[in-house]
């Protein structure tokens, strides 16, 4: 049997950084994030926002990334025990755009490109 085909545009990538969400009057921390691609990103182990919550995301580098931030508007797509599935819903601003591609680009080279 074939394996379905790729839905998503863009690949994904494991990071290991911490993320911020802010969402109406909270701030959620997580240690780090399951993964990541230019459209979004999906965490795990802390508290869930039901799907269709607006937030903002930061995920803090460090490393050889440090000084680096990526900051976007999100919406979330799916919220179950797997994790939350956040969608880029805007697009980021420049330094973030850039930063997001620099991180990406060092986890896997040619994942910020779409999906064939």
């Amino acid at each position: 049997m074939a394996a379905p085909p790729e839905k998503r545009k863009f690949q994904r990538v494991p990071i290991n950084y911490q993320v911020k969400l802010v969402a109406e009057d909270q701030i959620i921390v997580y240690s780090s994030a399951i993964d990541l691609s230019m459209s979004g990103i999906m965490v795990a182990g802390g508290d869930l926002l039901p799907e269709g919550s607006q937030c903002g995301v930061a995920i803090l580098l460090a490393d050889g990334l440090a000084g680096w931030r990526v900051v976007a508007r999100g919406t979330v797509v799916r919220s179950d025990r797997r994790g939350m599935a956040i969608s880029f819903s805007k697009a980021l601003d420049p330094d973030s755009e850039e930063a997001l591609r620099v991180l990406i680009r060092s986890q896997s080279p040619l994942a910020e490109e779409p999906n064939p």
